[in-house]
C-alpha cells in the first residue's frame, strides 16, 4: 500500500486517527467503535487506518503510548526523594487534566482489552523504573506490585468525570502513601543493579 500524503504543518493521519479514537471513546464503548466511523471522524480513508494499524487494539495501544505515561512513575518516585518537588507539582506536570481523563477512559472502561492494555503498559513502566524483569521478582514483591497497580487503577476508575486529583496529590502525606513510596523504594533498592 502506498504511503498516505502528508501536508507539512497539519496533524498527520496517524495523529488524527489517535485523536478521533479518543473523541469516539469518550462517548462510545470501545467494542462499538468501527474503523469506518474512526476514519470518518479523522477525515481519512479507511485504508489509511490499515496503513498505520493492524486492528483497533493496535490503535488503542498507540494512543495510550502517545500519552507519555512513562512520566508518571518517575514523577511519583522522584517526589519521595529528599529535596525534590512535591507530588502535587510532579503530577501537575505529569498528569495534566486531558491525560488523566484519557487514562480514565481505559481504566474505567467495560472493555477488558482496554483495561489489560493499561495494566500491561503501567506494569511495564514500573518494572522499567525499578530496573527489573517481572520474572525476576520474588513472589511477595510481585504481589506488592500487583496490589499497588490494581489499587491505582481502582482509584482512577472510581473518579468521576469531575474527578478530584487532590486525593492522589495528597497521597504521600498519608500513611498509605508513605507505605507505597517505601515499598517502591525497597523494590528499587532490592533489584536495581
Amino acid at each position: 500500500m502506498a504511503r498516505p500524503t502528508y501536508r507539512g504543518d497539519t496533524p498527520t493521519a496517524k495523529e488524527r486517527l489517535r485523536e478521533a479514537f479518543w473523541g469516539l471513546l469518550s462517548h462510545e464503548e470501545y467494542g462499538r467503535i468501527t474503523i469506518k466511523a474512526l476514519a470518518a471522524q479523522a477525515g481519512v480513508n479507511p485504508n489509511t487506518f490499515y496503513y498505520h494499524y493492524t486492528n483497533m487494539e493496535d490503535l488503542a495501544r498507540d494512543a495510550l503510548d502517545a500519552e507519555k505515561l512513562h512520566e508518571i512513575p518517575e514523577a511519583i518516585r522522584n517526589s519521595a526523594r529528599p529535596g525534590s518537588a512535591s507530588l502535587e507539582s510532579a503530577l501537575s506536570l505529569a498528569a495534566v487534566d486531558n491525560r488523566w481523563r484519557r487514562i480514565r477512559l481505559f481504566v474505567a472502561s467495560d472493555s477488558p482489552v482496554l483495561r489489560r492494555l493499561f495494566y500491561e503498559t503501567f506494569e511495564g513502566l514500573w518494572l522499567s523504573l525499578l530496573g527489573v524483569d517481572k520474572d525476576d521478582l520474588a513472589d511477595e514483591d510481585a504481589l506488592d506490585l500487583v496490589f499497588m497497580l490494581n489499587g491505582a487503577m481502582g482509584v482512577i476508575a472510581l473518579q468521576g468525570n469531575d474527578y478530584d486529583i487532590g486525593y492522589v496529590r495528597s497521597l504521600p502525606e498519608r500513611p498509605l502513601g508513605r507505605g507505597l513510596i517505601e515499598t517502591v523504594e525497597r523494590l528499587a533498592e532490592r533489584y536495581r543493579v
